[in-house]
């Protein structure tokens, strides 16, 4: 339940967009549990989570749903395409987390 009280209210303001790029990120963290482990994610680390996925990912193939895959299976998808997309490890991780968050969201 604190799961979701933390990442709808994140979600709800990454999605909608409503502040601008020189507005500073809303002081909220969203828990992510992967792998048995919860953590933390700022809402900066899934706004750009969010443009990588959107920028990078399609530019090879379509945009796949992130309900399209486990949250087991992302991590090992995004490790193969990290390369191909120029992913370093913080916007891997970064859109590895905007992934889950989206996905725990449904």
């Amino acid at each position: 339940m604190i799961f979701r009280a933390f990442l709808l209210p994140a979600l709800a303001a990454l999605i909608t967009g409503c502040q601008t790029a020189s507005s500073p990120a809303p002081a909220v963290n969203a828990a992510i549990i992967q792998a048995g482990r919860s953590e933390q994610v700022s809402v900066a680390t899934l706004r750009q989570g969010r443009s990588l996925f959107l920028t990078r990912c399609i530019s090879c193939h379509a945009l796949p749903a992130v309900a399209a895959h486990t949250a087991g299976e992302w991590p090992r998808l995004i490790d193969e395409m990290a390369g191909r997309a120029r992913l370093d490890g913080k916007k891997r991780e970064a859109v590895l987390a905007y992934i889950l968050a989206a996905q725990a969201s449904r």
